[in-house]
């Protein structure tokens, strides 16, 4: 061989050894960024921002598509917000790519838990809080997530209580009894369960938000004022802290400020009932009622079983001189307002006994005209889950649920009420 060839051959050597080191490198960054990711990924999960969540994850997918711990945080990321088929397709990819099937049984139970598919899920509770491990909180959560979107409340509860005494530190299950507590119309008992959540959790905005708006209604203004302040210098264009801003700047009597905040509200978001009614209060108040009209009844086309928006739309009218027109918006309101007294009633009932299940179908009598069908067809299925030959509640889940289109569980429950 010739010094030449020789040579050549050695700088092909280097060149070789120079590309792999080289491809070592980028492997070896990708898979450190990858990890970046996956933290920002898992802090993002516990300061419940699931958006950021998953813009991380999908960045760390890119990164290292062949790494299992991705597609397995992917999944709970999907289960968080509540993408179940998205969430079974991230768990068989990341069994295909050698995450143990033990964990990943375990995140399909969740995901039943949060779906409230209790009677499937339930049956795993104790095996999983036998050995947690850091998954205590994920599971409480995922567990008394589901136990409330079937009613079933004592068993919520006690969860709750449990999640408090192992993980103080956790402002979760405040912000759990703040929400339910908001459900019932316990304006003053929901400003203190987020107040201790917002306490535990000073950074997370939606706490900080869902507090302020609670004190507004509780007419603690000095406060709401303070939080909202403060929440707009960080997210000047969310549309909650927007309109709690634009309330605010209404007791101060600056109006036409308010109207600015709405009118950015309904740039982003033409729909938003909410805005548009307190812009037709707005119109109203200063006599601009052709205004006022317009406003309230697109907000009305929207949601006929607002009440908050019937009734400015029925107080504009009988300013005009069309009363007749304002005397069903206000037989509605006055109608709601007692269903709505109704179930407060019976909501407490249940809480005081999770196994009435006749004030459970009382209750979904109530909301058939004005509640969410989701919501009726949940209390709907935590009756027959309670009382299993319940006909009454089969006839009517064969009723909604040919109404969603799926005709099978419809068929199913038709012949369960015969």
């Amino acid at each position: 061989m010739s010094c030449m060839q020789a040579s050549r051959k050695i700088k092909l050597s280097l060149l070789i050894l120079v590309l792999v080191s080289l491809g070592f490198v980028v492997l070896t960054l990708d898979h450190w960024r990858s990890s970046v990711q996956l933290a920002i990924a898992r802090r993002a999960l516990r300061d419940r921002d699931a958006d950021m969540a998953l813009n991380a994850v999908r960045e760390a997918a890119r990164l290292t598509p062949n790494y299992g711990e991705v597609h397995f945080t992917m999944a709970r990321v999907f289960r968080r917000q509540g993408h179940l088929d998205k969430v079974h397709e991230s768990l068989e990819q990341a069994a295909k790519l050698g995450v143990t099937r033990n964990r990943i049984r375990r995140e399909e139970w969740l995901a039943m838990a949060q779906a409230g598919q209790m009677k499937e899920a339930r049956p795993h509770l104790s095996e999983l809080l036998i050995n947690p491990g850091d998954d205590g909180p994920e599971i409480c959560e995922a567990y008394v997530n589901g136990y409330f979107l079937t009613y079933q409340l004592a068993d919520a509860f006690q969860i709750l209580d449990a999640w408090e005494k192992d993980y103080p530190s956790d402002a979760q299950p405040y912000v759990f009894r703040g929400t339910f507590s908001s459900k019932m119309n316990s304006w003053g008992a929901a400003a203190t369960e987020l107040r201790k959540a917002f306490e535990l959790a000073p950074n997370r905005i939606d706490i900080q938000i869902n507090f302020a708006g609670i004190l507004l209604i509780t007419r603690e203004m000095d406060e709401a004022a303070k939080l909202f302040e403060q929440a707009l210098r960080s997210q000047p264009n969310n549309p909650e802290v927007l309109l709690g801003w634009a309330q605010v700047l209404l007791e101060r009597g600056e109006d036409d400020q308010a109207r600015t905040m709405l009118e950015r509200v309904l740039q982003s978001d033409p729909n938003n009932v909410m805005a548009l009614r307190i812009v037709g209060e707005i119109h109203s108040s200063a006599e601009r009622y052709s205004e006022a009209l317009q406003v309230l009844e697109k907000a009305v086309a929207i949601n006929r079983n607002d009440t908050k928006v019937r009734y400015a739309l029925g107080a504009a009218l009988q300013r005009v001189g069309r009363a007749d027109e304002a005397q069903p918006h206000f037989e509605f309101v006055t109608k709601n307002n007692e269903i709505g007294q109704r179930l407060q009633k019976l909501l407490g009932k249940v809480r005081d006994d999770d196994k009435d299940v006749e004030s459970r179908f009382e209750i979904t009598e109530l909301i058939r005209e004005s509640g969410e069908p989701r919501e009726r067809l949940l209390w709907l299925r935590s009756i027959v889950e309670l009382e299993p030959k319940h006909k009454a509640a089969h006839a009517e889940l064969a009723k909604c649920y040919a109404a969603l289109g799926n005709l099978e569980e419809s068929q199913k429950h038709s012949q369960l009420a015969e």
